[in-house]
């Protein structure tokens, strides 16, 4: 088994050698200028059009929508598996906390790796995140109990919060406006077949096969998506002096995650005085938050944006949204497997037919 997958990496290292090179040849432009030397942008897409220029981005949308099924497909297939690591490494009042420390997070970094894209680059801040991601990920197959679990958790949500941003603002550097529509239907659409194959995969493995693979088969996923975007995404940055708000990132990391943990505190029945001292701090600092970015030269969170209608009615239903989703993708697997006493294959087959009439459809209309 060893020697197949040595074979497989070989086999796909030699094909992408072989892309690159073609490549190489095929953007080597009248001029003598090479666009693989240059940031593959909406402006140059505009300036070249020609065959080569579109194969470079779709080899870029393919890294992006595999970054995307990886980052999407973390919630569905393991939230079928949860059940069973929790009763392999005991500590269920810990189950909650394996889902919010992740999330928790990942909400709280997803700015910031937004304002650091702007400063040094969305290739860098993407594999620095998505680095991180997979390291995480391999330490959470390795936990031996529930509080490491959910430490490595928090780490791997930390790293997430680059993946999705970061691949959605490529897609938005390489293709023009009247493109992206199409596109984020793609980019959709990706999310529904991952909530769909998720469950299943996550069941299939912890029955057939063991827990830690659930976090491993991040493992190969992300090193292609290194590969590919290592090859055939080149930035060229304007060098420009900026300042980041490192109170701004501060205030907004305390705040966020206080409220955060002040309602999974509640839902776990924690002390009243416990749940009202991380409410009063989280909303005392996002109240701080929003005196600062009035005042501040470039603000981690512009506040003009909430007054876009777009904007703020879409934040919104994104909000309602992942209520709802999260709730079900992390309580429904429980009650199938522990309240009804079913397989994990049958906890899969109830969260994944919740997509078969959910996102899959439209998104892929969409992208049609």
């Amino acid at each position: 088994m060893p020697k197949f997958y040595a074979l497989l990496v070989c086999v796909f290292a030699l094909l992408l050698s072989d892309a690159r090179l073609r490549y190489r040849g095929f953007f080597r432009l009248a001029n003598g200028d090479d666009l693989t030397d240059k940031s593959v942008t909406g402006q140059q897409v505009r300036h070249y059009h020609s065959d080569e220029a579109r194969s470079a981005r779709r080899l870029v949308l393919t890294a992006v929508m595999m970054a995307t099924f990886m980052a999407a497909m973390e919630s569905t297939i393991v939230a079928t598996a949860m059940p069973t690591i929790v009763a392999a490494l005991g500590g269920f009042r810990l189950f909650s906390w394996a889902f919010a420390a992740y999330l928790l997070t990942q909400a709280v970094t997803i700015p910031i790796y937004g304002r650091l894209a702007d400063l040094y680059g969305r290739k860098r801040v993407f594999f620095a995140g998505t680095g991180l991601f997979l390291v995480a990920s391999a330490l959470c197959g390795l936990a031996w109990a529930m509080v490491p679990l959910v430490l490595f958790r928090a780490l791997q949500g930390a790293g997430a919060g680059a993946i999705q941003p970061i691949a959605t603002t490529i897609i938005g550097d390489i293709y023009e406006p009247e493109e992206r529509a199409r596109i984020q239907g793609y980019i959709s659409g990706v999310f529904g077949v991952a909530a769909i194959i998720g469950p299943m995969l996550g069941a299939l493995l912890v029955q057939q096969v063991t827990w830690s693979l659930v976090f491993w088969i991040n493992l190969p996923i992300g090193a292609i998506t290194f590969v590919m975007f290592a090859l055939f995404l080149h930035e060229r940055r304007v060098p420009r002096r900026h300042r980041l708000d490192y109170l701004g990132s501060a205030l907004m990391m305390f705040g966020a995650g206080a409220l955060m943990l002040a309602i999974v505190e509640f839902g776990n029945s924690a002390d009243a005085s416990t749940i009202a001292a991380l409410a009063v701090a989280g909303i005392g600092a996002l109240a701080g938050l929003a005196a600062h970015e009035r005042d501040a030269a470039e603000p981690i969170l512009p506040l003009r944006l909430w007054r876009h209608r777009v904007i703020a009615v879409g934040s919104f239903s994104g909000f309602t949204a992942g209520i709802v989703m999260m709730s079900i993708n992390g309580f429904l697997p429980l009650y199938v497997q522990g309240a009804m006493g079913r397989s994990p294959t049958a906890a899969g087959i109830a969260l994944g037919s919740a997509s078969v009439v959910g996102p899959s459809p439209a998104s892929l209309r969409v992208g049609s």
